[in-house]
């Protein structure tokens, strides 16, 4: 919900954006259609809006368009991202969609697999190994 100094601050940002749509007549429109609305919805619609070239009046935020697209993904709850929809606080204070306390759970996942059992050089890695421990004047396998 959109505070008085909010709806201020928007409105004279779409000013600035658009001189010829009023201060005052911005903040009217403001308060009586989108007050519900969360602070950065209505700044990132009425920032296109605004900028759109063929937008004539504000009032075109009423309409379905790209605009409340641009902020659907978003969703906002109080003021903040809505949180992650996992329990406990690691996961809640991440906002839903890009949780790193569930990336980290992946990655321990994934490293909860046992390794792979490593096998004994043979063949010729074993013959390159012993080449260069000769080389390094160190003992072969087979004289350890």
């Amino acid at each position: 919900m959109l505070t008085r100094t909010e709806v201020e601050r928007l409105a004279a940002a779409a000013n600035a954006l658009r001189p010829d749509w009023p201060l005052r007549s911005l903040c009217t429109f403001l308060e009586r259609d989108h007050a519900h609305r969360a602070y950065r919805d209505v700044a990132v619609a009425l920032a296109w809006v605004a900028t759109d070239p063929k937008t004539q009046t504000p009032k075109r935020m009423n309409e379905l368009g790209p605009w409340w697209q641009a902020v659907a993904g978003t969703e906002t709850v109080g003021g903040r991202y809505t949180p992650c929809d996992i329990e406990g606080d690691a996961h809640r204070s991440f906002p839903k969609g890009n949780c790193s306390a569930c990336r980290a759970d992946q990655l321990a996942r994934d490293t909860d697999t046992p390794p792979t059992q490593v096998q004994p050089l043979t063949g010729a890695y074993s013959t390159g190994a012993n080449l260069v421990r000769q080389a390094a004047g160190l003992p072969t396998k087979e004289h350890l």
